[in-house]
């Protein structure tokens, strides 16, 4: 299957395998641990170096190696995602910085970006897969942008469901990335139920979330070493 390809590119799907089975290893991990433990933190760390080397090996194969269009989607929402969810716990609960609103500002205007790109570049693309993906990254860029403006109060009482919803939504991109890719001939199919199911999940969360939070957490305020996901 790789017959056709350079050396430097098989080493660099082979790189990007290995990061991508890295990260849905340890996200998958630090989904199922307990939120403060040391296992949970672990796994975090795991889940953010994996998906650090995604995003560089994606970003040189469709830069340089060959163009996906749903790769590329994928890669800009899941690493936003990631970023932003790293970041909620950074802040937790504080305002936006500098940083921040550059981010949500770069990935509000993505959508559109890509957009362009596939007319004048004329590639093919799946409308219908592609703004599944697209519409979440405004959704949540827009969201970003906002948490300079609403109530600091909200913002200290939502920062963990923030983390929860874009560091398991970033999970959930990877394993549609993953299973888009590797069974094409049942896209879109293969793509949407890993989003279905990462959607029922972040759900499930964030109902039985806060009940298992008041009846687990300390009376001291958590030190940012207890954070999800890290």
């Amino acid at each position: 299957m790789f017959f056709h390809y350079s050396s430097t590119h098989i080493a660099n799907i082979l790189l990007h395998i290995c990061g991508a089975s890295v990260a849905m290893a340890a996200g998958l991990l630090a989904i199922v641990s307990g939120k403060r433990g040391r296992l949970h933190r672990w796994a975090g760390r795991a889940f953010v170096w994996g998906y650090g080397v995604v995003l560089f090996t994606a970003v040189m194969g469709v830069a340089v190696f060959e163009f996906r269009s749903f790769l590329a989607v994928a890669t800009v929402a899941s690493s936003y995602g990631v970023f932003s969810g790293y970041r909620a716990v950074r802040l937790r609960g504080r305002r936006p910085e500098a940083v921040d609103r550059l981010a949500a500002m770069v990935a509000l205007a993505a959508p559109a970006t890509f957009v362009a790109a596939m007319h004048v570049l004329v590639k093919p693309w799946a409308p219908v897969l592609t703004w599944t993906v697209l519409g979440g990254l405004l959704l949540m860029s827009g969201y970003d942008l906002l948490r300079g403006v609403l109530p600091a109060t909200w913002l200290e009482a939502t920062w963990v469901h923030e983390h929860l919803f874009k560091m398991i939504g970033a999970f959930d991109a990877l394993t549609a990335t993953f299973a888009g890719t590797v069974f094409p001939q049942f896209q879109p199919w293969s793509a949407l139920v890993p989003n279905v199911a990462g959607t029922l999940l972040i759900a499930g969360f964030f109902v039985a979330g806060p009940r298992a939070w008041r009846g687990r957490r300390p009376r001291r305020m958590a030190t940012e070493g207890d954070c999800v996901m890290q």
